[in-house]
């Protein structure tokens, strides 16, 4: 949202290529829409006048990203559809749907102003000419599907798997094959990708930096809170959790039929997971969302294999594509729920503000991974640049520091680095010891919490039937003698 701001605003090395440029793309037309909409009913008189507006209150833009991407989610739906359709009929088709509009992961992270979903959509759409381009395709076929290859691509780095089932569709041709076709398919992604990613031919010094700054230095050295089960275990619990074991079985039973049938276009379509997990799991950095792109994929395998059970027996096979479900829906109204209630770190902010002296010095966790404290700069010491156990105890008790605010998005975040994972646990161990717990804002009921999932630093992500409003647990400090005594 920034970014698009930044572009908006001409301002010089506005975009960083972290993540492509498409969405962002997107949320600028928006924005040049919404600024169009404030000037005609007078609400804003100029560009520097809405962006003032956006610094006092950035609600508005934010909502307007979280929608898109919501719009992006609920379009996935019938993207699946229509992939179900092409590869088994208006059935499987109408099955692939009804699992898609309700699985978690999906659900989860189009919840989100980011492209996640975007690129979700892109490649679900694609796969339907890629189905198409195997079962004898036109080259208007080969040319749509390369044109989404090059958009998912712009979407998102890991979008240009689409062309793994499109040259595994034009491999498995029937009526024989022409290279030109495949040709045209590399064409059009490449024109596609460079509108929609003009950088890449302006300015691909800065593309390539920004890639392998961002990126391949963190997917080949990995990042502190890394899952040290590995990339293809991390994976797996992701499926597990995202999609539900009853789906993720439906998936592997229609994997299984697909191979030993040899179905032309559901091989296809599991080209496309299977070359994603193969090559994201070789990583190290990885994150739950970056599978969702094969997440239709595996939904629409799973709905072929629904599907031949209703064939079989009518009763069982529709009550089984229910069921399938209820344990993903179950996990994305309850994350709907989460959302709906207080975060920890507003509980923090909100007692931090109503109890600790106002002179009272502060060492936090930087927001978002600590809570957003609405006080001076001058009486809070952020660690924004160092984690927070970066400074021991008494360091900050000889500069003065009344209260420290820890963050379990830093205190439970195992360090690559041995020696500064080690102090880390020391630190907290110390401020236990040399501190005492004036409050304390916890996600959970109960004692036990639930076990650390970095994917959790943005949203709840698992156990969520042990969670009760998201975020951390917030933990406030007082060394022995600072002034003030809160409640």
């Amino acid at each position: 949202m920034l970014q698009a701001l930044a572009v908006a605003t001409r301002l010089p090395n506005g975009l960083t290529f972290a993540n492509p440029p498409l969405f962002k793309y997107l949320l600028l037309g928006e924005y040049v829409v919404d600024y169009g909409l404030h000037k005609a009913l007078g609400i804003t008189a100029s560009p520097q006048d809405f962006v003032a507006q956006f610094r006092a209150d950035p609600s508005e833009l934010y909502l307007i990203a979280r929608v898109t991407s919501g719009v992006m989610g609920s379009a996935t739906a019938v993207g699946a559809y229509a992939l179900g359709a092409a590869v088994g009929g208006r059935r499987v088709g109408a099955i692939a749907a009804w699992l898609t509009a309700l699985t978690y992961l999906l659900v989860r992270d189009a919840h989100f102003g980011v492209d996640d979903a975007l690129v979700a959509l892109l490649v679900t759409i694609g796969l339907v000419f890629c189905v198409r381009i195997a079962h004898g395709g036109t080259r208007r076929d080969y040319a749509v599907g390369g044109a989404l290859a090059g958009l998912a691509f712009a979407a998102k780095y890991d979008g240009i798997a689409l062309l793994a089932p499109l040259v595994f569709g034009h491999v498995l041709r029937s009526g024989g094959r022409r290279r030109s076709d495949l040709g045209l398919s590399a064409a059009t992604c490449l024109v596609a990708c460079l509108v929609a990613f003009p950088s890449l031919v302006t300015e691909p010094g800065r593309v390539v930096q920004d890639v392998y700054l961002h990126l391949y230095l963190g997917a080949t050295g990995g990042y502190d809170g890394l899952d040290p089960a590995g990339g293809y275990v991390f994976y797996a619990k992701s499926l597990l959790i995202g999609l539900g074991w009853p789906l993720v079985m439906a998936a592997a039973a229609g994997l299984l039929i697909s191979t030993m049938r040899r179905d032309r276009a559901l091989l296809v379509v599991a080209a496309l997971p299977l070359a994603m997990i193969g090559v994201l799991g070789a990583q190290q950095m990885y994150f739950a969302r970056f599978l969702l792109p094969a997440v239709p994929a595996l939904i629409v395998i799973a709905a072929t294999a629904l599907d031949r059970l209703v064939a079989l027996r009518p009763a069982i096979g529709l009550s089984a594509a229910l069921l399938v479900a209820v344990p993903t829906l179950v996990d994305a109204v309850r994350f709907d729920v989460l959302l709906t209630r207080e975060d920890t770190r507003r509980q923090a902010a909100d007692w931090v503000a109503a109890y600790l002296p106002r002179d009272a010095i502060l060492a936090a966790d930087a927001a978002p991974l600590g809570p957003p404290l609405a006080v001076s700069g001058e009486r809070v010491i952020v660690a924004s640049d160092l984690a927070l156990f970066d400074v021991t105890p008494a360091e900050y008790r000889a500069r003065g520091v009344d209260a420290v605010i820890a963050s379990t998005f830093t205190s439970e975040v195992r360090a690559m680095n041995s020696a500064r994972d080690a102090r880390r646990q020391a630190f907290y161990a110390q401020l236990d010891r040399d501190a005492n717990v004036v409050a304390q804002f916890r996600p959970y009921a109960g004692s036990d919490a639930p076990p650390f999932v970095y994917d959790q630093i943005y949203a709840p992500f698992t156990a969520l039937d042990e969670l009760e409003r998201p975020g951390p647990t917030i933990t406030i400090y007082r060394f022995n003698g600072s002034r003030g005594t809160p409640p």
